[in-house]
């Protein structure tokens, strides 16, 4: 019988505190200054290598429409797998967070989903644990096509 892992990554941006699924994460990197992009889209900090391949960096803060992420000792880079909806193509991104805060298991049966009409519709629901409040990411909702399209041509630049 195959084991279901409930594990979910817990990170902050700002006083929020969000999970994703573990099977999302590839790698969690301390902060390092990424290469500027000029003419990138608003939320995209810059690229860094990763493993031999040019990732963007996002300021989850401002795709967030919360504040910046701010750079202290504990802001990380958390590398996550996302599946482009129209292609079914998985890339990398990585996401900036004021801090990683922990990894607990979840059942589905603990989320509140939100509601289909609920914008953004990549916070798929939230669950208490403890006294701990979370915004449960859906990954592959984060970006829209347009921006997974506007990224890659921004990392092809890199690539010429």
């Amino acid at each position: 019988m195959e084991e279901i892992n409930n594990s979910y990554l817990s990170f902050k941006i700002g006083t929020e505190s969000f999970a994703i699924h573990v099977s999302k994460v590839n790698e969690i990197r301390e902060y390092e200054v990424p290469r500027n992009m000029p003419e990138s889209i608003s939320f995209m900090k810059g690229v860094i290598d990763h493993r031999e391949e040019v990732i963007p960096v996002i300021d989850t803060g401002v795709k967030f429409a919360l504040k910046p992420v701010e750079i202290t000792q504990q802001t990380c880079i958390i590398i996550i797998d996302v599946t482009r909806k129209d292609s079914g193509k998985t890339f990398r991104v990585g996401i900036l967070t004021d801090a990683v805060t922990d990894v607990f298991e979840a059942a589905e049966s603990q989320f509140k989903h939100i509601e289909t009409d609920y914008s953004p519709n990549y916070i798929k629901a939230t669950c208490q644990v403890n006294d701990n409040f979370y915004l449960i990411l859906n990954s592959d909702e984060v970006f829209s096509v347009n921006d997974i399209v506007e990224m890659s041509s921004v990392i092809k630049e890199v690539k010429a």
